[in-house]
């Protein structure tokens, strides 16, 4: 890193940082999706095989709708997906 960056680093503010989507990321389900994805056996050994990085992306997807409709909806379309050995692109 440059003087520059290494200063500006220095100086930066502890509020304004981890503020964004990407820096807080969920890294697991809430425990009610997670026993529904769990009832199904297959999905979730499926889905348990998968690289962290795409689960992470995964909670990103069911996680990050506004309305609880959208977000159960979402956790199903991952749960069929996952029960025919398929990930969600």
């Amino acid at each position: 890193m440059q003087q520059a960056g290494l200063e500006a680093f220095k100086h930066r503010k502890a509020e304004t940082s981890g503020i964004y989507s990407f820096e807080n990321q969920p890294k697991t389900l809430p425990k009610n999706y997670e026993k529904k994805f769990r009832s199904n056996k297959k999905a979730w050994q499926f889905f348990a095989e998968q690289a962290p990085s795409y689960r992470r992306v995964m909670f990103f997807y069911i996680l990050s709708a506004k309305q609880e409709a959208t977000r159960l909806k979402r956790l199903e379309k991952v749960i069929a997906a996952s029960g025919k050995r398929k990930r969600v692109m």
